[in-house]
């Protein structure tokens, strides 16, 4: 059953969305006009474009297919086009640390919980709320499936995507890739989490 928001519909995706959200996360990801590139890394992106765009594909439509429970993609259409996903999430079950960055010391064992991966607005529609309709779906889907703690994650140097998450409720959990910051000077992940309230 979709849910209604004020401007957007959220609802389950199906197989014919599967075009519409390899575009979106390929935007996204690759080709993102929020991000400063160098004109080579560009044109490469745009040359190799469709066999990002095929790969993606293949593997979101291998994950509808494999109908594990404890999965959802989830989409955002506009009222003038239902039909036409504008946004996207996924969720699924994955492993994360029983203890937070404050408890490394106490052991780092882990335990499956709903994880939010893939969210991406098309660059069009970005800065309209829609990733936080979308966000506050996810919720309502893993209450369904019974948990009451969602994770995701978030690199440290994308500002405006931990104003977001913060602004929805989630919270610092753990820090990754300290290594990698320390000699490569690449940008840690960092791993948030919410506990939801019942209903």
């Amino acid at each position: 059953m979709p849910s209604q928001f004020p401007s957007f519909t959220i609802r389950q995706a199906n197989p014919r969305d599967v075009g519409y959200v390899s575009e979106i996360l390929t935007e996204s990801f690759y080709r993102s006009v929020d991000r400063q590139v160098h004109f080579l890394h560009r044109c490469f992106v745009d040359m190799v474009y469709p066999l990002l765009r095929y790969g993606i594909m293949l593997d979101l439509s291998s994950r509808f297919g494999e109908k594990t429970p404890c999965y959802a993609c989830l989409v955002a259409t506009h009222p003038a086009n239902k039909s036409l996903p504008i946004a996207t999430l996924e969720i699924c079950m994955r492993y994360v640390p029983t203890k937070g960055h404050q408890n490394f010391w106490l052991g780092r064992e882990m335990q499956q919980h709903p994880y939010i991966f893939n969210l991406a607005v098309h660059p069009h529609w970005r800065r309209r709320g829609v990733a936080k309709q979308l966000l506050l779906a996810a919720e309502g889907t893993v209450k369904q499936w019974g948990y009451s703690q969602l994770y995701m994650h978030v690199l440290e140097d994308n500002q405006t995507a931990r104003n977001l998450y913060d602004r929805v409720g989630y919270q610092m959990y753990d820090r990754e890739g300290n290594l990698n910051y320390w000699l490569l000077r690449k940008p840690r992940r960092f791993l948030l989490q919410k506990k939801l309230r019942s209903t």
